[in-house]
């Protein structure tokens, strides 16, 4: 593959720049890819934006939110560049790699799903956090 097809494939990493977006680009290839690791990536990477602007009044809080927005914006950028190139390395050899969902099918494991799922835990567990500085920001 040429680098212009490369580039073509990597525009979602112009999502990573943009303020209060840089999530959406995570969310965008984690669709594509079938990976749901990246799309609660994007999710981590756009919760303290949308806390921000719910709590925009709030000027103590804010201040809090948009440091935290910030510093994870800058890992996003980081992040979805690696992405980018590791992802540039599998459209090469398309055939040789192939990107697999994150469920491992192995037959020797009972796959009855009946533990509780660690992504929604993690997920609200995040949640829950920054619900508790809000909490505290309001006190």
């Amino acid at each position: 593959m040429n680098a212009l097809e490369k580039i073509k494939r990597s525009w979602w990493v112009i999502f990573s720049v943009i303020i209060v977006f840089n999530g959406l680009g995570f969310i965008y290839i984690g669709a594509i890819h079938d990976n749901r690791n990246w799309i609660l990536e994007g999710v981590i990477y756009e919760i303290p934006w949308v806390f921000g602007i719910i709590l925009s009044d709030f000027d103590p809080i804010l201040d809090v939110y948009v440091a935290i927005a910030m510093i994870l914006m800058l890992v996003s950028i980081v992040r979805s560049v690696w992405v980018a190139i590791k992802l540039a390395d599998v459209y090469d050899n398309e055939e040789k790699y192939a990107i697999q969902s994150t469920a491992l099918n192995n037959p020797n494991v009972n796959q009855d799903n009946s533990e509780f799922p660690t992504t929604v835990a993690c997920v609200s567990c995040l949640v829950l956090i920054f619900i508790a500085y809000a909490i505290l920001a309001f006190m």
